[in-house]
Order: structure tokens, then sequence, then C-alpha cells
């Protein structure tokens, strides 16, 4: 046989190979299974009762919105606020005899003293050691006040009481050069 014709006979024979392997699934008819449509139920058309414990009357109810607060006022240094407010005027006697009160207010006394306040310390040593530094300088100086402010424990020194302001105001320069603090001076008490 010559070559090309067993060539030929070759390549007839792969294609009727593959002819009857290919044509019957092209041919045939397959049907693919669809996807399921999953029918859900219906909503109630009324709304059911709360059952069990995750419900209870109280979330059904409406609940009133809160007032909103109103802006709070700056606390003033009660010292400051001392100096600041005028005296209390005293109101006048009622006129009929069975509302009269019982005692009678008396306006506070004057300011009676003044002192200078050296510092503030956070350390109770610092401030001692600055008291026995004044009062070995020949300076009347109190203990140490331990005094709260925003809510930091602090110790004041004090120089005094004077009873004259100009007295404890004559101090300043003295206090001053022996510490190198700028004094302050307070109405006492």
């Amino acid at each position: 046989m010559e070559e090309r014709l067993k060539k030929r006979l070759i390549g007839a024979a792969v294609l009727a190979s593959l002819a009857v392997i290919f044509v019957p699934m092209l041919v045939e008819k397959r049907t693919t299974p669809s996807p399921e449509i999953l029918s859900l139920p219906q909503p109630p058309s009324e709304r059911p009762e709360p059952q069990g414990m995750f419900e209870p009357p109280l979330l059904q109810t409406e609940v009133p919105r809160p007032k909103p607060l109103a802006p709070r006022e700056p606390v003033p240094d009660p010292e400051e606020a001392a100096l600041a407010a005028p005296p209390p005027v005293a109101e006048p006697p009622p006129t009929t005899p069975e509302a009269a009160p019982t005692a009678v207010e008396r306006p506070s006394p004057p300011i009676s003293a003044w002192i200078v306040r050296v510092g503030s310390f956070s350390s109770r040593e610092n401030a001692v050691r600055l008291v026995e530094k004044l009062r070995e300088a020949g300076l009347d100086t109190m203990d140490p006040q331990p005094v709260d402010i925003r809510g930091r424990t602090l110790y004041r020194v004090q120089v005094g009481p004077e009873a004259d302001r100009k007295r404890a105001e004559r101090l300043l320069p003295r206090i001053r050069e022996l510490t190198r603090l700028d004094g302050q001076v307070r109405s006492y008490p």
C-alpha cells in the first residue's frame, strides 16, 4: 500500500472514532436540573402576641425623652466669693404678729484679720520646710493647711494673721526676699 493511502485511512479511522464518541453527546438532549425556587411563607397579617421574657410590657410602651440639663455655672473660690459678695441685707420685720420669726438674723461680723498666703504645695514636706524657714526668719507662720482644689490635696503656707491690712502688705517684700515667691494678702478667717 501506498504511504499516502495509509495516512488517509488512519485519519478517517480517527475521525470516525471521534464522531462515535462526541456526536451522541451533542445530539443527545440533556435535561439539566433547574434550581428549585423555594417558596417563602407569607408574613402574618396580624402581629403575634409577645411570648416569653424577651418582650416585656415595658418595652412596648414609649418612654418620654429626658429634659436637657441647664448649663452649669462655674463654682467660685469661697474666699474670693466672700470678698466679692455684698453684705447681707436684713429683711424688714413683718407687720403681723403671728408671722414674726422667732430668731433675728444678725449680719456677719466684719473681717477681723489679714494673712499673707505664701504658696500652695502638693508635697507636705516642702510646705513644712518653708514654714520652718519663715519661722527662723522671725515671721509668725501657721502650720501648713491641707486644702482640696480640683480633686488634689495641696498644703497652704500662710504668714499671719495681722490685724491691719497695711501691716500684712508690709510683709510681702520680706517674704519675697526670703522665699522668691510672690505672696498674696487675703482676709482671715
